[in-house]
């Protein structure tokens, strides 16, 4: 299937330059005694120091200027990579932003959230929030989010709520453009992929993945490295996230399965955002040349 033409149908903001480059890591390989490992650089995108979110906010994005939004609003961690991009992102187009932050605010400012108050985010600090309460964010009922816009409803403003990581239908086009990217880029360099590998927290960076390589008809496998803790096993999310992006792409396939998707639980740390935890290159790729 022409990925292009089926991404083509939305409107999309390009926010970085694209390709990402796709870099040969000798060293990795030799150190892991191979298969060979190359990496996808989308550190390199170009928001806010770089990350896999500016691809789901080219979407996103499009959307909340489509809709005539002067506020994003958005839920993540207290050092959330998510909403550093996606309050940047709304800088970049003349858009004010709130971010509710899942725990207590810092006593000094250093990292994500320091930036965070660079792009001139308000930020509202809730060490609350349950497990509960962000499952339902990300499935769309948004519990938290909904009330903060209509505070901002009632000043006259009009608020786009940006979902939590991105992981919805709309913001997985930006990995589903992805997987054609990859592809073209090992064509030119003759290799085949044997696995994509990344990190998953809310699935929807994997979603995208998986429906790419469905749509792409590719024979590699995608495995997530799971980044968080979670209350239900993420292969059901994941899967269910998926089959809600074929049907908003008006594609019917046959529906995924939990079995169909693969997370990794062994290197989830003490917390998200705490340091000693794994760290985990956006898109690893295990290949092998193309004969």
């Amino acid at each position: 299937m022409d990925i292009k033409k089926v991404i083509a149908k939305y409107p999309r903001i390009h926010l970085t330059p694209l390709p990402t480059p796709l870099e040969f890591a000798p060293q990795l390989t030799k150190m892991l005694g191979g298969p060979k490992i190359y990496v996808k650089r989308d550190d390199l995108t170009a928001i806010a120091f770089g990350g896999n979110k500016t691809r789901k906010l080219e979407f996103l994005m499009a959307d909340a200027v489509k809709q005539n939004a002067d506020t994003v609003i958005t839920l993540g961690g207290v050092q959330s990579n998510w909403v550093r991009q996606c309050v940047a992102a709304a800088r970049k187009l003349g858009m004010d932003s709130v971010a509710v932050l899942e725990g207590e605010m810092p006593q000094v400012y250093q990292g994500n959230v320091l930036l965070d108050r660079i792009f001139g985010a308000q930020l509202i600090y809730d060490s609350n929030i349950t497990q509960e309460l962000e499952d339902q964010e990300i499935q769309g009922i948004c519990p938290i989010t909904s009330k903060v816009a209509e505070s901002y409803r009632q000043r006259g403003k009009h608020p786009y709520l940006m979902p939590l990581g991105g992981a919805t239908p709309l913001g997985n086009l930006g990995y589903i453009s992805a997987v054609d990217e990859l592809m073209y880029q090992m064509d030119e360099q003759g290799i085949h992929a044997d696995y994509l590998i990344a990190g998953t927290g809310t699935g929807g960076t994997q979603a995208g993945i998986e429906c790419g390589l469905r749509l792409a008809n590719a024979s590699a496998k995608m495995l997530g490295i799971s980044v968080s803790h979670h209350t239900q096993p993420k292969e059901v999310e994941i899967a269910a996230l998926c089959n809600t992006t074929m049907e908003f792409l008006g594609i019917h396939e046959q529906p995924f399965t939990p079995n169909d998707i693969s997370v990794n639980y062994d290197y989830v740390g003490e917390g998200y955002g705490a340091a000693g935890g794994i760290f985990m290159c956006r898109l690893l790729i295990s290949c092998r040349t193309r004969k």
